[in-house]
């Protein structure tokens, strides 16, 4: 039993090592529990904003932000307008003007895209070690068996990359400029540069919760 135990205390060590692991994941919403989403037929999409200069990833990157999130709001089960088309159609750039286009307008904020790192300091752990002898049997013949020996193992310190990104989502009712829903989702990964990843499923999480109140 004693050296199963430390079978699994070492495959655990490694999938600790090997596989990215999430620090934390916080969601905080707001729902204005009057307001009818079943009477929703339209809604904008406003350009994703952020005071994030994205432009240091190259247009490509910044076209696939946007894409990440046209795309998920496919969930939902009305009309989508860009803020380009309503602008067109509405002919004004002010979103409290959309009201003639559009039931709700959604805003997202891109707070946070940014990456740091901990260092996991040297450690020792006790580990099951296998050995060799050779010993005689009662013939006086040599054979060789195993046996198992617990040593000490010390692993040096090693560098963790951490992944972190923010997202603020406003829904208003265009009617009365009131907001009528919202998300802040903050998400830390063990894990370098996979804030993208985790961009597409906030993006999902809170376009599908939203379908499920419009249905």
């Amino acid at each position: 039993m004693y050296s199963i135990q430390k079978i699994f205390g070492v495959m655990f060590l490694l999938a600790c090592l090997i596989l990215p692991q999430t620090v934390s994941a916080e969601k905080k919403d707001y729902k204005d529990s009057y307001y009818n989403f079943r009477g929703v037929r339209s809604v904008v999409l406003l350009d994703v904003s952020s005071n994030i200069d994205f432009r240091r990833y190259g247009n490509i990157f910044v076209q696939k932000l946007r894409n990440g999130y046209y795309d998920n709001a496919r969930q939902l089960k009305c009309e989508t307008i860009t803020e380009e088309e309503a602008r067109r159609m509405a002919g004004s750039s002010d979103p409290r003007n959309f009201d003639r286009v559009a039931d709700l307008y959604i805003q997202c904020d891109i707070k946070d895209w940014s990456n740091d790192y901990y260092i996991v300091p040297e450690r020792t752990t006790w580990e099951q070690k296998k050995m060799y002898r050779t010993v005689r049997d009662r013939n006086g013949n040599k054979y060789e068996e195993s046996y198992y020996v617990t040593v000490p193992v010390t692993h040096p310190p090693y560098r963790v990359d951490v992944s972190k990104i923010a997202v603020e989502f406003e829904v208003y009712d265009t009617h009365t400029g009131k907001m009528v829903f919202g998300r802040s989702d903050v998400r830390d990964r063990e894990d370098k540069e996979a804030q993208d990843g985790m961009y597409g499923r906030i993006c999902h999480s809170f376009f599908q919760d939203l379908a499920k109140l419009i249905k």
